[in-house]
């Protein structure tokens, strides 16, 4: 064999076995999705209430269209994914995967507003969200009938028609208040035992108002005004909730442990930021 020829085959050869070797390089290595092989995630999680276009009712707790549509369109472009409750319970849970860059997306009372104008914005983009009813609320506008962007909330066939977008959570029956008891908490003057017999039941109503009407019973409670405490947390737990949802600003680490699911905190989403100064805030903590 020439040496010409010789050299030339020597040359090709071991370009052959470097390919080889990159190639399983790749498919061991980085070729992985990142997420594959994370025991922890970071989680932000935006909490809205109230959509509306009317600029005079806008403020703390209510929110433009324009305002959602330019958050919702500002996390994908930097590449984020939205999760629910259930895609956290089977990470936690199973070990099932959740985005690189996953982010919650929830709506506080179940306002009819949501499905005017949350709804749509969200399925245009592929999104999803969870919605947190009051189930009192929910409960009188399905018998009353009535669907008032301004004041009224979601009746039952509203929540099962946008499954394809929102899961459904509890945010109690009727202790969303702030009076003589704030929130679900125990009043001074109640007992341990009076007070659990309280939360159990109007906490039960509206896990029963969702399952009657063919809805999945929710898995996480979301604290009217993030107001919770020790004991309420146990008792939760003792129902099955597998997450409870308070309001402290701050990002979440989710792992493999379950204990990680409680007391998770949530960014609110007031009128009058931009989006880039929200988004900013919210996702670098």
């Amino acid at each position: 064999m020439p040496l010409g020829f010789r050299k030339v085959a020597l040359q090709a050869v071991g370009t052959v076995l470097v390919l080889c070797g990159l190639i399983v390089w790749l498919d061991h290595g980085a070729a992985q999705p990142v997420w594959e092989e994370q025991e922890t995630v970071e989680l932000p999680i935006l909490m809205y209430h109230s959509i509306l276009k009317d600029s005079a009712r806008q403020g703390k707790y209510v929110v433009s269209p324009t305002v959602l549509a330019a958050d919702l369109d500002a996390l994908q472009q930097r590449g984020y994914r939205t999760v629910t409750v259930s895609d956290l319970l089977a990470f936690v849970q199973q070990g099932a995967p959740l985005p690189e860059k996953p982010v919650m997306i929830t709506f506080d009372d179940g306002y009819y507003n949501n499905y005017v104008y949350a709804y749509p914005l969200l399925q245009q983009r592929g999104m999803r969200a969870v919605v947190s009813i009051i189930g009192a609320q929910t409960d009188l506008y399905t018998q009353d009938g009535t669907e008032n962007a301004y004041w009224s909330h979601l009746r039952l066939d509203r929540l099962r028609e946008m499954q394809d977008v929102f899961e459904v959570q509890n945010h109690s029956w009727n202790l969303h208040e702030y009076g003589v008891r704030r929130g679900c908490l125990r009043r001074r003057d109640e007992s341990e035992e009076t007070y659990g017999d309280i939360l159990r039941e109007d906490t039960a109503q509206t896990q029963r108002l969702l399952s009657e009407a063919g809805l999945p019973v929710p898995q996480c409670y979301t604290y009217p005004f993030g107001a919770c405490s020790a004991e309420s947390e146990q008792i939760l737990q003792e129902m099955g909730f597998a997450c409870t949802l308070g309001c402290e600003e701050k990002i979440n680490t989710v792992t493999r442990d379950p204990a990680c699911l409680y007391q998770m905190g949530r960014f609110n989403r007031a009128a009058g930021e931009s989006t880039e100064i929200f988004l900013n805030r919210v996702l670098e903590g």
